[in-house]
């Protein structure tokens, strides 16, 4: 794939996609330029690793870009933006992995250019190509700059466009989702520890078994509650620890987890000081 890109950001959202597309084999090191705010340390833990190019020289971050992915914390996008807001230009994307800051805020940031803003939420499984990335594509996108976009993130896993409007939703579901399997996860690991099983088979069982779990529901021949039902028999061992799993409410609190996590990700866009004023207007 002959495109360079420009990393505004070096956290961890910032490597697992430098990881992902390194492994796919379609993106080169020399193809990837990082840059963060101060930390020089960070910068060249990711050369040592990675090979990759870093600089703050905002002319060689420029000039080296076919697109900026804009990978930084919610409320330093501003601040990062800065000092490229006299360099950007209009037939460079730029892409958000960040929580939050809508496409309109981006867009009105460069009040005298039309810069194609996307908004994406990818998610660590990145690092293994196995991300779902939701995808909103702002007014000034061109059909040619969403698809190679598109193409972009497909080399780290999965793609879907929505709505703008549906990308908070998106965040709470897909970008913090992995945590959630994570921590499920570690609970039945520590559930087999107490019933003798030891730690290395024990994960090695469970992430086998939710990955079986997984591959059945994307076959979308069933749905997950016809598949647990499927499984579980009266009086068996599956519906006496399903008993648990409701009288502690596991369902109820994994609901309202992902409806908080909707909440903060809006909370975050409101709290990073955006712009929502015409075309007109100086940010």
């Amino acid at each position: 794939m002959n495109m360079n890109v420009t990393m505004i950001g070096a956290g961890s959202m910032a490597e697992a996609l430098i990881t992902g597309w390194l492994k796919s084999k379609k993106l080169l090191p020399e193809n990837i330029m990082v840059t963060n705010h101060s930390n020089d340390l960070r910068l060249q833990e990711l050369v040592n690793t990675f090979g990759v190019q870093t600089s703050r020289d905002q002319q060689t971050l420029t000039e080296h870009a076919h697109l900026f992915i804009l990978a930084c914390k919610p409320k330093d996008w501003e601040s990062a933006l800065h000092r490229f807001k006299d360099t950007i230009e209009k037939n460079v994307p730029l892409v958000s992995v960040m929580a939050g800051v809508t496409t309109e805020s981006m867009e009105n940031y460069f009040p005298s250019i039309d810069v194609p803003v996307i908004r994406t939420i990818p998610n660590t499984s990145a690092i293994v190509n196995a991300s779902m990335t939701p995808f909103a594509i702002g007014k000034w996108v061109t059909q040619t700059q969403r698809n190679i976009i598109e193409q972009l993130f497909q080399l780290v896993g999965e793609t879907a466009e929505v709505p703008e409007e549906q990308m908070d939703a998106m965040t709470a579901l897909t970008g913090t989702g992995p945590a959630y399997i994570y921590y499920l996860m570690e609970s039945m690991e520590i559930a087999a520890g107490k019933i003798g099983i030891e730690k290395h088979l024990a994960r090695d069982l469970v992430a086998q078994t939710l990955l079986g779990a997984s591959v059945r529901v994307q076959k979308k021949e069933l749905s997950p509650a016809m598949l647990y039902q499927q499984i579980m028999s009266p009086g068996g061992t599956t519906e006496a620890g399903f008993e648990v799993l409701q009288e502690q409410g596991l369902q109820k609190t994994m609901i309202e987890c992902i409806q908080r996590a909707h909440e903060r990700s809006k909370e975050l866009g409101e709290s990073t000081g955006i712009v929502k004023t015409n075309r007109n207007t100086n940010a």
